[in-house]
């Protein structure tokens, strides 16, 4: 006995169908290297300010400080500096100075900060310093060629730091300035170094898509992203990740993200209470950003997305 194998047909309709398919999606596939290779040369012009100058102002000011810090090789970065997420304009460069005489908490947070000020007016350029602003937890040097540099005073008191609490008056003990950025730096390892190069193309995407007055701190951008990218599997790719941000956090920023540092119960404290106006406000904001990724079909549509 003979046998009869069977055939598989499709209509013309069907191949038609087929074709179309696969021509999306290798036009898909183009569309995303080439926006991929456009966020990576984002990165390279955010990576592309002056680090020797930056360094240069923060030698200067180690120097001008060096008889009041315990160890001047200690000033401590709290800002994005030390987190490798600084972007020109979005973030300040900040310096948690701890300072070795304990008995300082016996003066206010206030005259502490005056008394900075004072220091850094007497032996800062006055050639190169444009203006030393006392602020309510800060110090700030904002230099003629436009860097700012943020400095928090803080005590050594035990083994433990403390700084200005939020109101400006009174001390804060017990702070752990490390904890959230080693935290940032462990979920940036885990996803292959991925991470802190979106946070700088978040940054600067929020900084055009957002007004002033709703944009997030550069902080809880970052405490965002530890909480999105904690356990993301999805691809390694800039565009992806920087839409999961923005798609996952429009979630996230309705409950309140507890600061892991201490130095406030909760990094976006600002923004109240959880399902706060503020809160809803900020999430619509990101869904919106969110869904011009994913609508997005050529490097011309994220170009507008940073402004261009």
């Amino acid at each position: 006995m003979g046998g009869s194998g069977g055939s598989f047909k499709i209509t013309p309709a069907e191949a038609h169908s087929f074709k179309e398919q696969m021509r999306e999606r290798i036009a898909q596939q183009r569309s995303d290297a080439d926006i991929n290779a456009y966020l990576r040369r984002e990165l390279l012009a955010a990576n592309d300010r002056d680090t020797d100058k930056v360094n240069e102002r923060i030698e200067e000011i180690e120097k001008a400080l060096s008889d009041r810090v315990q160890n001047v090789g200690e000033l401590r970065f709290g800002g994005s500096i030390a987190k490798h997420t600084y972007v020109e304009g979005l973030s300040d460069v900040d310096l948690l100075v701890p300072l070795s005489d304990e008995h300082l908490v016996d003066h206010t947070p206030d005259e502490l900060r005056r008394e900075f000020a004072k220091i850094l007016e007497g032996k800062l350029s006055a050639a190169d310093v444009a203006e030393i602003d006392i602020g309510r937890l800060a110090v700030t040097v904002t230099y003629r060629d436009g860097t700012e540099i943020q400095l928090l005073p803080a005590v050594n008191v035990g083994d433990t730091i403390s700084i200005s609490a939020q109101d400006g008056k009174r001390w804060q003990h017990g702070i752990k300035p490390n904890e959230f950025t080693d935290k940032l730096t462990e979920t940036n390892k885990t996803q292959g170094g991925l991470v802190v190069p979106v946070i700088k193309l978040a940054k600067e995407i929020i900084a055009t898509q957002i007004p002033d007055e709703r944009q997030p701190s550069g902080y809880h951008v970052e405490a965002l992203a530890v909480s999105t990218f904690a356990d993301y599997t999805g691809p390694k790719t800039p565009k992806a990740m920087v839409t999961h941000l923005f798609k996952t956090a429009s979630g996230h920023v309705v409950h309140p993200a507890e600061d892991v540092t201490g130095q406030s119960v909760a990094v976006d404290h600002l923004l109240g209470d959880a399902g706060s106006p503020h809160r809803l406000a900020l999430s619509n904001e990101l869904t919106g950003i969110a869904n011009k990724m994913e609508r997005s079909q050529s490097v011309d549509d994220w170009k507008k997305l940073f402004g261009l």
